[in-house]
C-alpha cells in the first residue's frame, strides 16, 4: 500500500531540507493530488518541519562559506523557489560576508594561478573567475586593486 502523502513528505525531507516549491514538486513527480500535496505541506509548516526563511537564511550563510557571491547565491536559491525579497534582504544586510567571501576566494585562485607569470593573464584569469563566481565587478576590482602586489 502507498504511503500517505504526509509520510512521503518526511521522508523527503529527513533526507535533505527542502523548500515548500521543491517539496511540492516531489509529492506530485511521486503521483500525489494537489489537494493531498497541500495538506501534506501545511502539516509539515505546522509541524515547523518545513520553514523557507529560516532555510533562506541557513542557505546564504553556507554558501558564503563557499566563496560564492550574491549574484551566485540568489540564482541557486531562487532555483529551490525561494522568495527573491527575503533573498536580497538576507544578503544586503551582511556586506561584510560578500567581501570576506570574495576575498577568501581570490587568494585561493591566486594560488592556483601562481604558475601564470604573464600579469595580464593572470588578471583576466581572476576576474572571469571572480565574476564566474557571482561577485559583482566593483567588488572584484576594488579586491585587485588591493592585492596588485600578488599580480
Amino acid at each position: 500500500e502507498r504511503p500517505s502523502a504526509l509520510a512521503k513528505a518526511m521522508n523527503f525531507l529527513a533526507a535533505r531540507s527542502l523548500s515548500e516549491k521543491e517539496l511540492l514538486l516531489k509529492l506530485r513527480k511521486a503521483g500525489y493530488s494537489d489537494a493531498e500535496c497541500d495538506s501534506a505541506i501545511a502539516e509539515c509548516v505546522k509541524l515547523h518541519y518545513l520553514n523557507d526563511e529560516q532555510l533562506t537564511a541557513d542557505c546564504v550563510d553556507i554558501l558564503h562559506q563557499r566563496n560564492l557571491g550574491a549574484r551566485q547565491i540568489r540564482q541557486k536559491l531562487l532555483r529551490r523557489g525561494l522568495d527573491g525579497e527575503e533573498i536580497s534582504g538576507l544578503l544586503e544586510s551582511k556586506p561584510e560576508e560578500e567581501e570576506e567571501a570574495a576575498r577568501r576566494a581570490m587568494e585561493g585562485k591566486l594560488r592556483l594561478l601562481s604558475r601564470e607569470n604573464d600579469p595580464r593573464k593572470k588578471r583576466e584569469k581572476l576576474f572571469r573567475f571572480m565574476i564566474s563566481r557571482g561577485f559583482s565587478p566593483s567588488l572584484v576590482f576594488k579586491l585587485a586593486d588591493e592585492m596588485s602586489e600578488q599580480f
